[in-house]
């Protein structure tokens, strides 16, 4: 059984099922059995599903913030504003993705012979999400990959499954069938489960580490691998800044939620002149 702890109180708040190899094999050959049906809705179906989605994410924001806060710890505020961050990058991806997705006339030749670039999806797909942003930095992944017709499985972090369980339920409620958008539980093992069938691309957001074991596990299985691990996030200071404003800007950066954010702020530039003036004020009396 996975436990689900609040990191705050060390409260438990819940014991769920693990999935096994066998349960996850089931599950990645539900979606490849649905998957077609659902490329083959006409895409406007596909994107009023998603969109009402967003709609009932907002109706339950309240209760999906406290989830949040609860499984990951960061506060209530910074969790609805996850959520508020949420709407805009939905509503970024229905309005493009069906510009994405048009036919594109790359040459044409005498006779009526013409070359035409098609998009098609890759067909079914892991999205293996983040515990630090799982409504924001899992809709980059699920989002387009629904709406572009390809099924996902989707296996939130550990630490924050209840979260991702939540998020499935309301895509559910909108009109996604639950073969097309299967959630994985579990931890490391259920991911190496996961990496192990036959899936047509694979997209991560996490540790060096584990970025590093996805790509040895995919290697040389011509399918498409997304990483995006952890960097070391540069800002820099110009010389025209004002200095307390800046200083507070950078401080934000590299303390939201914690610190534990992608693009958080772990190396700060400053240029001479600033760091200059920044001395005589850290003088003054």
């Amino acid at each position: 059984m996975l436990k689900i702890v609040n990191p705050a109180t060390k409260q438990l708040l819940a014991e769920l099922p693990e999935d096994t190899e066998e349960t996850v094999r089931s599950k990645v050959q539900a979606a490849r059995a649905a998957q077609p049906a659902w490329w083959a809705l006409p895409f406007e179906t596909r994107k009023g599903a998603i969109a009402k989605w967003k709609s009932l994410v907002a109706e339950d924001k309240q209760r999906l913030a406290r989830l949040l806060t609860a499984e990951m710890g960061k506060p209530l505020q910074q969790a609805l504003n996850e959520l508020n961050a949420l709407a805009g990058r939905v509503d970024f991806f229905l309005a493009n993705a069906a510009r994405v997705l048009e036919d594109e006339i790359v040459g044409s030749a005498a006779g009526g012979t013409e070359e035409r670039v098609s998009w098609e999806p890759l067909g079914v797909v892991a999205n293996i999400s983040a515990w630090n942003y799982p409504y924001f930095v899992g809709s980059n992944v699920f989002v387009p990959g629904l709406l572009t017709g390809n099924a996902v499985l989707y296996k939130p972090s550990e630490l924050t499954t209840q979260t991702g369980l939540a998020l499935a339920e309301l895509i559910y409620q909108a009109g996604v069938p639950r073969e097309v958008f299967p959630v994985v539980v579990g931890g490391g093992s259920a991911g190496a489960a996961l990496l192990e069938e036959a899936i047509d691309g694979v997209f991560f957001t996490g540790s060096y580490g584990t970025g590093k074991r996805i790509a040895e596990a995919t290697a040389g299985r011509m399918i498409k691998v997304q990483l995006e691990l952890g960097g070391k996030d540069p800002a820099y200071v110009c010389d025209d800044v004002d200095i307390e404003t800046a200083a507070a800007s950078l401080a934000d950066g590299a303390m939201y939620n914690a610190g534990q954010s992608c693009c958080s702020v772990e190396r700060i530039y400053v240029h001479e002149k600033v760091a200059a003036r920044s001395s005589l004020l850290s003088a003054r009396p």
